[in-house]
C-alpha cells in the first residue's frame, strides 16, 4: 500500500509570451508551465505551493484541473532556482 497524497493543482491559461511576460508571472507568485500532449503544447500558469507539494510527495503527479476538466498529469522536468530554492518552470505531460 501506498501511503502517497493525491494532489490538485487549479492552472490558467496563460496569454502571454516572451522573458518579460513569465518574470512578471513569477513576481505575482505563479510558476509558467507547458502541458506537452500529443505534438500540442498548451501553456499554464500553476500554484508553486501545490507543485512543490505534488513534487515531493505524490511521485510527481497529480491531478491538472484546466477550465473545469480534471487531467491527470505527471511533472516530466521542473526547473530550480539554484539560489532561492523555487520552481522557475514546469513541464507537464498527461497520463493514459
Amino acid at each position: 500500500m501506498s501511503n502517497k497524497k493525491e494532489v490538485s493543482i487549479e492552472a490558467t491559461l496563460r496569454t502571454g509570451l516572451g522573458k518579460s511576460y513569465t518574470r512578471k508571472l513569477r513576481r505575482n507568485g505563479k510558476v509558467p508551465a507547458i502541458l506537452n500532449s500529443k505534438g500540442q503544447s498548451t501553456m499554464l500558469e500553476l500554484d508553486p505551493k501545490l507543485l512543490s507539494k505534488a513534487w515531493r510527495d505524490c511521485d510527481k503527479q497529480f491531478d491538472l484541473l484546466v477550465d473545469g476538466k480534471s487531467q491527470r498529469v505527471r511533472i516530466t522536468e521542473l526547473q530550480i532556482d539554484p539560489v532561492k530554492r523555487l520552481a522557475l518552470h514546469v513541464d507537464l505531460a498527461p497520463l493514459g
